[in-house]
């Protein structure tokens, strides 16, 4: 199990990797077991944003009233009804091994007229659809004789990541913060110490190195399927390359930081099988070779949210100062 512990003068942190889902939804693959799986072996914790849209049943969409769209809207879709049972017991398998879940929210509305443009009050509206939408989600789906989720919704979420990494975040986090939360996963920058803004932790997701290339990108699989194949899947003859590339991205960006300042590696990915699913075998490739290093902790944001509020101010301050 992971242990916070406070540092002593001068002692160095751990190499702390978080990696996120999003959407957390089942798919055809069934990557949501295979990572539970790979976290297992590897003594790793993983963050799943869930989208709530995926515990509501297609037939009953129009219980969700987005923010500015008509209701039943959504750009991500909804959940088939047949693959309720499936969703609800991945989420509970993987709550009961001690991940985390976390929101990616519901609808995945992106662009000027969708999050972009959100006030307060809509990111409330909508956290709180969230909430309801899971915690209702037997009755939604018609599953009231099936066992309940073995959480409450309202009370393990610590943040999130919107979609798109997309929101005015004055808005946004004063929303965040009636709520209780902790930190926000929404941002971009680079392999850095944590900072606060707003009371939450900022959790961005770094740009890193594509080897061979010159070039950056954003650690999240969508971001190397973009850069590799233009976000469509194609050429088969480079899957294998590719694949290849994106593992050693990660790596790389883990060893920098573990012989650097050690500041935590933030890659996010999701349940998708883009150009074969050539980056999800990269990532348990990863989780595989670095997890079970010794200075290497793979850790959920709560965790590492916990870690971090354990340390004394001059702890922090010696972190972010070292080169």
């Amino acid at each position: 199990m992971f242990e916070r512990c406070r540092l002593r003068d001068g002692e160095r942190p751990p190499q702390f990797v978080v990696i996120s889902f999003d959407g957390a939804g089942v798919d055809d693959q069934g990557w949501f077991p295979v990572f539970r799986e790979t976290a297992e072996r590897n003594n790793a914790f993983l963050t799943f944003f869930l989208s709530g849209v995926y515990l509501l049943p297609s037939d009953r969409k129009e219980l969700y009233r987005p923010p500015g769209r008509r209701p039943g809207s959504s750009d991500i879709g909804f959940q088939r009804p047949g693959r309720i049972d499936e969703q609800a017991e991945e989420l509970a398998a993987a709550y009961t091994a001690g991940h985390e879940i976390g929101t990616h929210f519901n609808g995945h509305f992106c662009g000027s007229d969708g999050v972009r443009s959100w006030s307060a009050g809509d990111w409330r509206d909508e956290i709180e659809q969230f909430h309801t939408i899971v915690e209702n989600w037997r009755a939604n789906s018609g599953r009231d004789h099936r066992p309940d989720l073995p959480f409450r919704i309202r009370d393990v979420v610590k943040g999130g990541r919107t979609p798109c990494l997309e929101g005015r975040r004055e808005a946004m986090f004063r929303a965040f913060k009636q709520y209780g939360w902790r930190y926000d996963a929404s941002g971009t920058g680079t392999v850095s110490w944590p900072h606060r803004r707003a009371g939450l932790w900022q959790f961005p997701l770094p740009s890193i190195r594509m080897p061979g290339s010159g070039r950056m990108v954003l650690a999240m699989d969508y971001n190397f399927f973009t850069l590799h194949s233009g976000a469509k899947s194609g050429r088969p003859h480079e899957w294998n390359r590719w694949e290849r590339q994106t593992t050693e991205a990660y790596l790389r960006a883990i060893e920098g930081s573990l012989d650097g300042d050690r500041a935590p590696v933030f890659i996010g990915n999701h349940f998708e099988s883009w150009n074969d699913g050539i980056y999800m075998r990269a990532l348990i490739t990863v989780m595989d070779e670095a997890c079970r290093r010794d200075e290497v902790r793979c850790v959920s944001f709560e965790q590492l949210a916990d870690w971090l509020d354990a340390q004394s101010p001059r702890t922090l301050t010696r972190l972010r100062q070292q080169m």
